[in-house]
């Protein structure tokens, strides 16, 4: 009799309760980003790395003319630096990232183009030395920072694989040093400079490029000896390519193997047949062989 007055008990505050119902999101978001409908080859992005390394350029000139008390000449290599900043910015590749943010109530959408943000810079590409001065600026800024309890910041004795620019941030810097100049206050102007080499730029360190490093300089130096006409240094170069990515092929086993021993056969091949090929018969080729590894970087 208990067990059947319980039972009836529970069956009866059973029927009062309300199930839980599965909520649905309160706030809920979505993201697209379109493919830019025009990607840049290695031969365009090698000539982007050109621009942007000609940018370090004109603000290491800068700075050097400011040095010097020639406010004019400082203000002349910012102008080429902006100039050069802009061509890289109408040439960049433009993606459109629509973001779409959703209350219980109300709605939130956008639609931005967006452009990368950093260029790389190939450490191979020009003969004229940039990096030490972005070496030096880091390691002072590293010295006036480690006052405060942070440790010194040197780039000295690194391997680095590769150099990154912020466009965005060397543009901004760049036209503040413009302003400045036209102001007369050149010790703002050269603060704003040394932010580009200090800050601006990054260096990247990654064990697994370093061979596709050490073969795209290669590449490029067997270009410049081909154009040269010494087709005896243009071998070792390409010698130097080849033990470079066959080192790689060892390092990334599978995944692209077969394609990094077709590039390395044809490389060892051309070492044997370069002595009666013409300059401009090789040239398309060695610049055709860059793009290949360099579409191998993780940029």
């Amino acid at each position: 009799m208990k067990s059947s007055i319980l039972a009836l008990a529970i069956a009866t505050t059973m029927a009062g309760l309300t199930l839980p119902v599965m909520a649905t999101d309160v706030i809920s978001s979505t993201v697209n980003v379109s493919t830019p409908a025009k990607q840049l080859t290695s031969d365009e992005w090698r000539t982007m790395s050109l621009a942007g390394n000609r940018i370090l350029k004109q603000t290491g000139d800068a700075l050097t003319a400011l040095a010097d008390k020639k406010d004019d000449a400082a203000a002349a290599n910012i102008e080429q630096g902006l100039k050069l900043a802009e061509i890289i910015n109408e040439a960049l590749p433009e993606s459109t990232v629509k973001t779409e943010i959703k209350g219980e109530k109300l709605s939130y959408t956008e639609s931005e183009s967006v452009k990368p943000t950093f260029i790389p810079i190939y450490r191979e590409y020009d003969t004229i030395d940039v990096l030490s001065a972005v070496s030096a600026q880091k390691a002072a800024k590293g010295k006036q920072a480690s006052s405060a309890g942070v440790p010194d910041v040197t780039y000295a004795g690194f391997d680095y694989t590769g150099v990154q620019l912020d466009l965005a941030m060397a543009k901004r810097d760049l036209q503040s040093a413009q302003d400045l100049i036209k102001k007369g206050d050149t010790t703002a102007a050269t603060t704003a400079l040394q932010e580009i080499l200090s800050t601006g730029v990054s260096f990247q360190f990654s064990t697994m490029d370093e061979p596709l490093v050490r073969a795209m300089d290669n590449l490029r130096l067997a270009e410049a000896e081909i154009t040269s006409k010494d087709p005896g240094q243009a071998k070792i170069a390409l010698a130097g390519a080849s033990d470079a990515l066959k080192n790689y092929e060892k390092m990334t086993g599978d995944t692209r193997s077969k394609e990094v021993k077709q590039l390395y056969t044809e490389l060892d091949d051309e070492q044997k047949s370069i002595d009666t090929e013409k300059p401009e018969t090789i040239t398309p080729k060695v610049s055709g062989w860059w793009g290949r590894v360099h579409s191998w970087l993780k940029l």
